[in-house]
């Protein structure tokens, strides 16, 4: 697996994850607050693009802070992620620049 790949599936899992908070039918703690907002007057629309844009800000500081170009809980370093077959997957920025563009350059 690559760098690039990693950031895809956790591109995936954010989309994954909004889908859910956002099926009327989901039986997530967040996916009832939903409802209930939405049930008090809060616009669908507009909650949905708040909780991507948490969703999308959380994702890409989390793999910044794995590739150590941002702090995570105050401290700032690099770290070695890797892939089950023992293949580092951010050498060089790898997870940077592709969290920049699968995260940031395709907001919709």
């Amino acid at each position: 697996m690559t760098g690039e790949e990693f950031v895809r599936l956790c591109f995936e899992e954010k989309e994954s994850i909004l889908s859910e908070y956002c099926d009327p039918e989901t039986e997530s703690t967040v996916g009832a607050m939903v409802r209930e907002l939405v049930r008090a007057g809060a616009d669908q629309e507009t909650l949905h693009k708040l909780l991507d844009l948490v969703l999308t800000e959380n994702w890409y500081r989390m793999l910044l802070a794995l590739d150590g170009s941002a702090s995570l809980g105050g401290e700032q370093m690099t770290y070695e992620v890797r892939d089950e077959d023992g293949n580092i997957l951010n050498e060089c920025g790898e997870l940077e620049a592709a969290a920049w563009e699968v995260f940031m350059e395709n907001d919709d």
